[in-house]
């Protein structure tokens, strides 16, 4: 059960997750920009990104790694994500877990030098 549900959603059972939440970790690569951890991305990963560009004050985004969450939606919107990550320009895409196959072939052809293919076991190292 989510913390933040109330008890008339708790006395029901089963609850439709309403993504009310997400959770995201960033660290800022001294001379490099933010690298930012996401989780599934339920509320966007371009929103995760932004938000993390104006609470920490830093623009420049050198790596958005984990799950973008975009493999149940059509091609249209898949191709409007890669579109704002490439306005956000990130130096690195590594898209995890639920992000779909679309948005790997999209990025691919918009921003091959950027995007990364990550596996299990796959190591990333992040140096300042």
């Amino acid at each position: 059960m989510p913390r933040n549900s109330n008890e008339e959603e708790r006395a029901k059972g089963s609850i439709p997750d309403k993504l009310r939440h997400e959770i995201a970790t960033t660290f800022n690569l001294k001379g490099s920009g933010l690298i930012v951890l996401t989780s599934c991305s339920h509320r966007g990963v371009v929103n995760a990104v932004r938000q993390v560009q104006t609470t920490s004050g830093v623009k420049k985004v050198h790596a958005v790694i984990g799950g973008f969450h975009l493999a149940p939606y059509k091609d249209d919107y898949v191709r409007e994500t890669v579109s704002s990550l490439k306005e956000i320009d990130p130096d690195y895409v590594i898209p995890l877990h639920c992000t779909g196959e679309p948005f790997y072939e999209i990025a691919k052809a918009e921003m091959p030098t950027k995007l990364l293919r990550s596996y299990t076991k796959t190591r990333f190292v992040f140096e300042a």
